[in-house]
């Protein structure tokens, strides 16, 4: 049997069943509940961006926004989250898990910055007139010109090279576009698919 839309090879043979199943750690947006019985608890994760619902471990305590939490392994290997309860769409989520996610998507890409920067230094066109930098806000097809000359062909060492070389905030580009695509699952062309959540070769 094929894997459905939703299940997705895993090492040894078997399947998973949700795209957040390979994730390792997620990052909270928001907590409702104290914390001493769990609690439900809005994240981003760390690897693919995808936003879930969790039940934290009894005890946790207060969680603040950007709190990183250990996701449950495979092998039963104890995390700072109980379960995972599913998939959190952005307009299903509470104000405060909204109000903050531009903020912990930002620290994340800051925090991570070589998955990020690859962006950057592969971008290519995606026809003959449009290139992927002008997915970003605020490029234009010009911009977007310079910044193919600026990196030339060997590319740039950290984001902060890209922002010197560019004038721009390339951090905070990138965070405005992937946080529109996580409003708006449908937009086109996705830089959540084609550049976050590209399988490892």
């Amino acid at each position: 049997m094929q894997p459905g839309p939703d299940r997705q090879p895993r090492a040894g043979g078997r399947e998973r069943e949700h795209p957040w199943d390979s994730e390792e750690s997620c990052r909270v947006l928001s907590q409702q509940g104290s914390g001493e019985g769990g609690g439900v608890v809005y994240c981003i994760c760390e690897g693919g961006l995808y936003t879930i619902r969790v039940r934290a471990r009894a005890g946790c305590g207060p969680l603040i926004a950007g709190d990183r939490l250990a996701l449950p392994t495979e092998d039963g290997e104890d995390g700072d989250v109980a379960t995972i309860l599913g998939g959190a769409r952005y307009r299903d989520m509470p104000a405060g898990a909204q109000a903050v996610i531009s903020d912990v998507v930002l620290d994340l890409i800051r925090d991570l910055p070589d998955k990020f920067l690859a962006f950057y230094n592969r971008a290519g066109n995606l026809s003959r007139k449009f290139h992927a930098f002008q997915l970003l806000p605020g490029i234009g097809p010009s911009k977007a010109l310079q910044m193919v000359e600026g990196r030339g062909r060997l590319g740039w060492d950290t984001l902060d090279a890209v922002d010197e070389a560019c004038k721009i905030d390339s951090a905070q580009l990138l965070m405005e576009r992937l946080v529109e695509e996580l409003k708006d699952p449908q937009m086109t062309p996705s830089l959540l698919d084609h550049v976050v959540r590209i399988p490892d070769a």
